[in-house]
């Protein structure tokens, strides 16, 4: 079977391996999922009561000679894909993969590091869910199950320590899709074949515990005359069973030996002690089959090298966060709550001449001020036992006594204590910091104060907008923050004209939008959906546009839906843009105007002229950006740094572009295409090879850039500005290896205006065919004929093309002067001379033009003259 791509993953396929190749295949939907050898019985299962919509190819059936693209998921090591391995390094085959867990510098000679997309998500089909939800990339209820399968298998229903918030955002997005509860429950929960419970009894009867103190691991070796499948599933029996840390059940059956590893919390890399005999996987799943080695032999490998795969045991003084929070005793009871509220803590500390004398809780201090002690000082209200924690404290032990402490945080000491209890204080000296319940717990810290790098109060003087950032300031006043954003401070930076005014409010931002819109006397257009709105004020060249939209998050319910908004941060809100040029803000509030909130380092990569993204995932999640960059670099004079460049080109390689025929793959061209100068991109997207991405037939070589550039001096020349659009123009010469017919498919599917794909159907053919009517020599009424109805486009085209120079001086002639001539009679003036009303007159006067193009008749009187003699002659 001819397989040009293939998707292929590691043997002992589960589901979320499985389920990540159907994502990859949404991703790549001319690619064959192969499926052979060792599968998980569950899988496989499914798999064949589903073959009529999931198909799939053995790997013994795959013409290996034809594949010139193999899509590795969940792998990136040949030894762990079968019999398709040795396509890995052929010549000819270019090796795609996604995985969550290669590591960079560890690939293989075959795999380019910029030919991986990874991440340290639990399960591989999150990352690729959130690659189709960005993208809009329809899915069915079903394969929405299936993904929610894979997830719920590698990241143990989420309860697995290498879960990450993704997951859990991955799998609710799975739940909107519609995938089947029903179908979830059947598959996950899985009933032992009687096989499965003999190996189970004997691996509980060999299971040994291997001498590692920092964690409980227990190992099994066995025989078993014939295969048994699922040996996964027992090895998870086997952990919940047992309550372990971490288990490896090493079999063998059939002559190889079968290894498989779990683990939880995190407390063992069961991947990295499986690389001991060859094996593969993530932290707490991994498996490894063995040839050629007998089973005691695998089994002390496996057990040599779990020690070292034993993760260091978290302590106090690795979470250290600074502190104490505390004030000394003379502070009032109210102002010690007031600092408690600001800052998010449960209590504070209590010092006396440099010791931490006490501590008072939060819910004490409101009580004292419920019964009027507000102006009490805190050592009335304090606790005198100081509860301390030794820095290499186990976090599991800090935990159990965080859960006890009303306060909820405790301090930490260098040195072991005789007591955990300091009775008469302790020396502030001798605190390291404090570790709290959020620290324990792996709760993300409070977000940090803004960096406030600069204030461009100056620059935002000079834009003649006074009037608007005063009224701007007033209705600040009244919400947490207000700020110019996005590419509005980036050409601000710049001193670029042309600015434009986009406000992110963190707080209401339609009621923000409505204020100021009744300030400035204009009106408000609101967006309730988005949390946007659009105030314009004023008229003519005075009218103001001001785009407000709520600082905010965007996730997607279901795979081409809107974004669904959530009120975020700033911060946040500027993560999820682009490039780090373009997630910079500036304070509009009275008290911080003009501030430089530069979370990103944008105005330090602005001033080195780069443009870098703010996460690897940029270009893949939306290839357009790659378009984007290209355009600033362009107009700026700006540069990708050698990893953007880099993440560009292998989306592009990887054939992630072409897929996004869409709205906004068409807006972003055009807005490349409409530059002023355009020369660079179009060697920038070459270079890059975003045009073959776009479209397998389009052409930008040399000869495609002279096209553009003389056709663009033409248009200029010839005041065609106003007629002809700039991409238009140059679009065409992109497609002109299409047919129309290729062309009005690919437009349809880029969803371009009708009128402007018409033209670019019909501006070549036309062009061409005007050379060669215009060399038979035309008169000058024929060649109006001829030319005249015709877009420009085709004018030019036919004046680009022409190598004898008769075609483009004839048709500058039309342009300049042939199209502008009119006649001096009307039909008024036929109906004068006795002509009836009807097609006759029409004729008449197009007779009449023509003697008036070729210089037979001149002026209104010969006009007049002529058309009277075609009555006479009628």
């Amino acid at each position: 079977m001819r397989t040009p791509q293939l998707i292929a993953t590691h043997t002992n396929t589960d589901f979320d391996a499985f389920a990540a190749m159907l994502a990859a295949h949404k991703l790549y939907p001319e690619a064959q999922v192969s499926l052979g050898g060792a599968v998980n019985r569950n899988v496989r299962e499914f798999q064949a009561l589903y073959a009529d919509v999931i198909p799939v190819v053995d790997p013994a059936d795959v013409d290996r000679e034809s594949v010139r693209r193999l899509i590795l998921v969940d792998t990136v090591h040949a030894n762990r894909l079968g019999d398709l391995g040795d396509l890995c390094g052929r010549d000819g085959v270019q090796v795609v993969a996604f995985d969550h867990h290669a590591q960079p510098d560890e690939l293989p000679d075959y795999l380019d590091p910029a030919a991986l997309v990874s991440s340290n998500d639990g399960a591989l089909v999150t990352l690729l869910v959130r690659i189709i939800a960005e993208r809009g990339i329809p899915v069915t209820p079903f394969e929405a199950t299936v993904f929610a399968l894979g997830i719920h298998e590698d990241t143990g229903s989420l309860t697995f320590a290498t879960t990450t918030p993704r997951d859990a955002e991955a799998l609710a997005w799975c739940m909107r899709c519609g995938a089947d509860t029903e179908l979830l429950e059947k598959w996950l929960t899985n009933a032992l074949t009687p096989a499965q419970r003999v190996t189970l009894a004997a691996a509980l009867q060999t299971a040994e515990e291997l001498p590692i103190a920092e964690a409980s691991v227990l190992l099994s070796a066995l025989r078993e005359d014939q295969y048994v499948e699922g040996v996964s599933v027992v090895a998870h029996r086997v952990m919940d069973l047992t309550g372990c840390d971490a288990y490896f059940l090493v079999v063998e059956m059939e002559g190889r030996v079968f290894v498989t590893a779990r683990s939880r919390g995190g407390r063992l890399d069961v991947a990295e002690a499986l690389r001991a005999v060859g094996g593969g996987g993530h932290t707490a799943a991994a498996s490894a089959v063995v040839k050629d080695r007998p089973l005691g032999e695998v089994a002390a490998d496996v057990a040599a090298a779990a020690p070292a795969a034993v993760a260091p045991t978290r302590a106090a003084l690795d979470v250290l966060e600074p502190g104490p929070p505390a004030v000394p005793e003379s502070t009032q009871v109210d102002e010690a709550a007031l600092l408690c509220r600001r800052d998010g803590v449960g209590g504070v500390g209590v010092l006396r001449d440099g010791l931490l004398i006490g501590r008072v809780a939060l819910t004490d201090l409101e009580r004292a001020s419920a019964h009027g002690l507000g102006h009490a000082p805190v050592k009335a209200v304090m606790t005198t036992r100081v509860p301390l924690l030794w820095s290499a404290t186990p976090l599991e032990r800090a935990a159990v006594r965080l859960a006890q402490d009303e306060i909820g945080w405790l301090p930490v000491v260098a040195t072991r204590r005789p007591q955990e209890v300091a009775d008469e204080g302790v020396a502030v000296d001798d605190l390291l910091g404090v570790v709290s319940r959020r620290s324990v717990s792996g709760a993300p810290p409070r977000e940090p104060a803004a960096p406030v790098t600069a204030n461009l109060a100056g620059p935002l003087g000079e834009l003649g907008l006074a009037e608007l950032f005063r009224h701007v300031q007033a209705v600040a006043a009244g919400v947490r923050g207000c700020y110019l954003v996005g590419g509005a401070v980036r050409d601000l930076l710049l001193r670029e004209p042309g600015f434009d005014v986009d406000l992110a409010v963190e707080g209401d931002g339609i009621a923000f939008a409505a204020e100021l819109a009744t300030r400035l006397k204009g009106h408000v257009r609101p967006h309730r959906k988005f949390g946007t709105a659009v105030v314009v004020a004023g008229d003519g060249p005075e009218r103001l546009r001001v785009d407000v939209a709520s600082t905010r998050a965007e996730s997607y319910e279901y795979p081409g839906a809107l974004p669904k908004v959530e009120h975020a941060s700033i911060r946040s809100d500027l993560a999820r843009r682009d490039f780090t040029i373009n997630a910079m803000a500036v304070s509009l509030k009275p008290e911080t105007f003009g501030d430089l909130f530069d979370y990103f380092g944008g105005r330090e990569d602005l001033e080195a002229r780069r443009i870098v993204v703010l996460h690897n995932l940029s270009f893949i999640e939306d290839p357009t950006r790659i378009l984007r960059a290209i355009r600033y670099e362009n107009r700026y004079g700006l540069r990708m740094d050698a990893h953007t460049l880099n993440l560009a080109r292998a989306c592009c390689a990887m054939d992630l572009v072409g897929d996004l025929s869409s709205a906004r793959l068409r807006d972003e061209l055009v807005s490349l295409l409409d530059e002023e100068k355009v020369d660079f991109s179009l060697r920038r997207a070459e270079e890059l090879g975003v045009w073959p991405a776009i479209h397998g037939r389009l052409r930008v070589d040399r000869r495609t850039r002279q096209l553009v550039r003389r056709a663009d001096e033409l248009r200029a020349a010839h005041g065609l500005g106003g007629e002809t659009p700039r991409w238009r123009l140059r679009l065409m010469w992109l497609l002109r290896d299409l047919d129309p017919e290729e062309i009005a498919a690919w437009a349809a599917r880029m969803r371009i205006r009708a009128q402007d794909a018409g033209v670019l159907e019909r501006a070549l053919v036309v062009g061409k065919r005007l050379v060669d009517r215009i060399a038979r020599g035309p008169s000058e009424a024929e060649l109006y004929d001829l030319a005249a109805g015709e877009p420009s486009e085709a004018l030019l085209a036919a004046m680009t093309l022409d190598d004898t120079g008769i075609a483009a001086s004839r048709l500058s002639h039309f342009l300049d002067v042939t199209r502008h001539v009119r006649l001096d009679i009307t039909g008024h003036d036929l109906r004068a001379l006795g002509f009836a009303p009807g097609p006759r007159m029409g004729e008449v006067l197009r007779s009449v033009l023509h003697l008036k193009l070729n210089g037979v008749v001149r002026g209104r009187d010969e006009e007049l003259t002529a058309a009277a003699r075609m009555r006479e002659s009628a």
